[in-house]
């Protein structure tokens, strides 16, 4: 087991092991170990389904940016399928809206009735656990949601390599549901790497980029990365985003400290066209 703190919904130490760890082991009645061993084989049964049938959802044929990837190169060693908010799509002339709209799905209907479920119990957690560092921000009801399923492959003859190199995430917070093969790492506000094993039972929740820019930095997002080798591994991360609408202040964070110069407001949808529409996923190397 790593030495993150395991901990429920409505525990008075959440808060206090974000701020130590900016990630934490969470138990809710809704995920129980069956369910989340559930999850994991719903990925891996269309993991399972032959490259045509994948392929037919490539996320370049979707508009709203959701479907079927294939990812190897120097950073990355991985397939995915991303799904968001099962919605019609909107005519705008905002960017931005372009990220509203219907999935992409296989041919297997109770297996998609199954994935919305996920999606609607995930943001049920995610919002729970929002509420604790802060009732302002969970007070929208279309947040943007995504719900990524990812199968990071053997790496060539087992070597470990990057399944997926350090970022951290865009979001409030993500949840996470996975298998046991290992291989997550996260960094902690202090700067130590630990390995984060999955702990039976529990969902892990990481601290994300829009939440550490709402708090001023009260609240860290936390880097991780996923090393690869000679085992393929299931993933499961659910991204609880602001509504594409949102505009979110810095807020202070223990106390005030007066500044002369203010930081921009961010706007939830622009920052999110720019990441999927433009491709401009990081401030330093893109």
């Amino acid at each position: 087991m790593s030495g993150l703190p395991v901990l429920a919904v409505d525990s008075k130490e959440l808060c206090a092991a974000a701020r130590e760890f900016s990630c934490f082991h969470l138990r809710h009645p809704l995920f129980p170990e069956a369910r989340c061993m559930e999850a994991v084989e719903l990925a891996r049964s269309f993991f399972a389904l032959a490259d045509v049938e994948k392929r037919a959802l490539a996320i370049e044929g979707s508009a709203h940016f959701r479907g079927y990837s294939v990812m190897r190169n120097q950073r990355d060693w991985r397939e995915q399928i991303h799904f968001g908010r099962e919605e019609v799509a909107v005519v705008s002339a905002r960017n931005y809206d372009g990220l509203r709209g219907p999935n992409l799905w296989p041919e297997d209907v109770r297996w998609k009735s199954e994935v919305i479920r996920l999606i609607r119990d995930l943001e049920i957690v995610g919002r729970e656990v929002l509420r604790r560092f802060g009732e302002w921000m969970v007070e929208e009801e279309r947040s943007y949601l995504l719900l990524k399923m990812i199968h990071y492959h053997e790496s060539p003859g087992g070597i470990a390599r990057p399944g997926v190199a350090a970022h951290v995430d865009f979001s409030w917070i993500t949840l996470l549901v996975r298998d046991h093969a290992g291989g997550l790492e996260i960094c902690t506000p202090a700067g130590e790497w630990l390995a984060a094993p999955a702990v039976s039972g529990t969902l892990l929740v990481n601290l994300g980029e829009v939440l550490q820019f709402a708090t001023g930095g009260y609240y860290q997002a936390t880097p991780h990365r996923v090393t690869t080798g000679d085992r393929s591994r299931i993933s499961l991360p659910f991204f609880l985003n602001p509504s594409l609408d949102s505009v979110i202040s810095p807020r202070a964070g223990e106390a005030h400290v007066h500044r002369v110069l203010r930081a921009e407001p961010l706007h939830f949808g622009e920052a999110e066209w720019k990441r999927k529409g433009l491709g401009f996923w990081c401030a330093e190397c893109c």
